[in-house]
C-alpha cells in the first residue's frame, strides 16, 4: 500500500468530511438534529467523522442529512472533486421567466466579485493559498449560476428530448440516443 496513490487508499477524504460537517452545522439543531434525523447518537456522528478513524460516514446518512437541510454541500464537494459543477434542477412549476433572468444576473454579480477579487489579489504580484481558495469558491459559483441559467432556459423554452425505445433495445454502445422530435 505504500506506493498506492493517495486517492486509492484514502477512505474518507478531508474534503468530504468538511462537506458533511457543513451540512450538519447548517441544520438549525446542528449535530443534535442530525442525530435525530438518523436515529443515532451524536457520538456516532463524531466517531464517523474522524478522518483517521476506523469508521466511515455512510452515504445513506449523507443523503438523508443533505435532504433534511435542503442543502447540496455534499453534491458540490463531490462535483468539485470530480472536476465538475453541481447544478440543482428547479421544479419547472416554480419557474417564471424572471427566474431565468435572475440566474443570469446572479452569474454577472459573481463575475463582478471575481473581477474585484482578482484586482485586489494580484496587486502585490502573488496569489496566496487563501486567495486561491477564495478565487476557486467564487469561480465555482460563477459556473454553477451560469449552468443553472442555461438549464432553466433550455428546460423552459426548448422542445423536450424524446428517445425511441427501439433504439435503446438494440445492443451496442451507441444503441440508445436521444433526439428532439419535431
Amino acid at each position: 500500500m505504500g506506493n498506492e496513490p493517495k486517492w486509492k487508499v484514502e477512505r474518507q477524504p478531508l474534503w468530504l468530511v468538511a462537506a458533511i460537517k457543513k451540512t450538519i452545522t447548517d441544520l438549525p439543531g446542528g449535530y443534535a438534529e442530525a442525530a435525530d434525523w438518523l436515529g443515532v447518537t451524536e457520538n456516532a456522528l463524531f466517531n464517523r467523522l474522524r478522518v483517521d478513524g476506523d469508521q466511515i460516514f455512510p452515504l445513506g446518512w449523507v443523503l438523508v442529512l443533505q435532504q433534511a437541510g435542503g442543502t447540496h454541500h455534499i453534491a458540490d464537494a463531490v462535483a468539485r472533486y470530480s472536476g465538475g459543477v453541481f447544478v440543482p434542477l428547479v421544479a419547472l412549476d416554480d419557474v417564471a421567466n424572471a427566474d431565468i433572468n435572475d440566474r443570469l444576473l446572479e452569474t454577472m454579480e459573481w463575475i463582478g466579485r471575481h473581477s474585484q477579487m482578482i484586482r485586489g489579489y494580484i496587486a502585490d504580484g502573488v496569489i496566496d493559498e487563501q486567495e486561491r481558495r477564495n478565487i476557486d469558491e467564487n469561480s465555482y459559483q460563477v459556473m454553477a449560476k451560469w449552468q443553472e441559467h442555461l438549464t432553466l432556459l433550455y428546460r423552459v423554452f426548448c422542445a423536450p428530448e424524446k428517445s425511441d425505445a427501439r433504439e435503446c433495445a438494440a445492443p451496442g454502445a451507441l444503441a440508445c440516443r436521444s433526439r428532439v422530435e419535431n
